[in-house]
């Protein structure tokens, strides 16, 4: 049950990434680190309320800020593996956003989607090794992905090599949840990840880009909420609970679906048509989805059970 719950949550954060490609492109005027900087900080006070809520509903005896004895309600671990997740996600953050002004977004979503490769190869350097049925359901996602994402030849520009670098600091954020979530509250670990992205947001922004501007801000504000509520929030959060109960390499599988539900919501909202070849690499990626949640030795054994009981008859 908790596999299949942990499937819906990591499910739920690929739709919210995917139609936050709709408003990332809305509110491109905005600059890289100002824009990370923004939705990070809107994300943070949307969930401090959140978890205040959740230790009163759960009544697991904490406090996110405890006003009697002045201190603040997350553990040492609490705060070394935010921080520790969170400089991974602002260096992949980063690294993405730019590389796509480089290239363009197919391109750009087709090589941040290979760390559905890389975080098994990671899982490996720490013991874990990944069921068959994830390599499967891998090699079938990255045919989906190229379909879908690649519109011409495939070549590789500088700039492209800023994404690649991407991918692999987004499997390592992934990995890096996986090692750091037990012993932690997630919606705490999430909090002190964005909290982390938006201090080092800030610093780079002011050393590489012009003071903040809060005309081209304001022009964005429903953007800027959902990618702060939404995307970085909610999407983030429900990706450290998501990732609890399920393996890295399944997790990356169905996080990967951010792809295709872009390209869905940009042909429903920005009117984007989708060819054929797009088709059938969603649907070949969502096949990978569905490989990735089976278990091969027990269809096995099951056949086998059948075809013993069968010859006994």
């Amino acid at each position: 049950m908790k596999k299949y719950f942990s499937t819906l949550i990591l499910f739920i954060a690929a739709i919210i990434w995917g139609f936050a490609f709709v408003a990332q492109k809305a509110a491109s005027s905005i600059p890289a680190f100002t824009l990370l900087f923004s939705r990070s900080l809107i994300a943070i006070i949307a969930l401090i309320p959140i978890t205040v809520i959740f230790d009163k509903l759960s009544k697991n005896g904490r406090k996110l800020i405890d006003i009697k004895n002045k201190r603040i309600g997350i553990t040492k671990k609490e705060l070394i593996s935010g921080a520790v997740c969170g400089v991974f996600l602002f260096a992949a953050s980063a690294l993405q956003q730019i590389g796509i002004s480089g290239t363009d977004a197919g391109k750009t979503s087709f090589i941040t989607a290979l760390y559905v490769v890389i975080v098994p190869i990671y899982a490996l350097f720490f013991g874990k090794k990944s069921p068959i049925n994830a390599w499967v359901g891998i090699a079938v996602a990255i045919v989906g992905f190229y379909l879908l994402c690649i519109k011409e030849g495939f070549t590789i520009a500088p700039s492209d090599m800023l994404v690649v670098l991407c991918a692999f600091v987004f499997a390592m954020q992934i990995m890096a949840v996986d090692i750091l979530l037990p012993g932690c509250d997630g919606i705490r670990l999430s909090i002190i990840q964005l909290t982390t992205t938006m201090i080092l947001s800030l610093i780079t922004s002011l050393i590489f880009e012009t003071p903040f501007n809060f005309s081209a801000i304001g022009k964005v504000i429903p953007e800027l909420l959902f990618l702060g509520i939404g995307s970085s929030g909610i999407a983030y959060t429900c990706q450290i609970i998501g990732q609890k109960n399920s393996e890295p390499a399944v997790a990356s599988i169905i996080l990967s679906l951010e792809s295709v539900f872009g390209a869905v919501f940009s042909a429903l909202v920005l009117s984007e048509r989708m060819i054929t070849k797009e088709y059938i690499g969603c649907a070949l990626v969502l096949a990978a989805v569905i490989i990735s949640q089976l278990d091969f030795k027990e269809i096995y054994s099951k056949i086998k059970r059948k075809r013993n009981t069968e010859k006994k008859i």
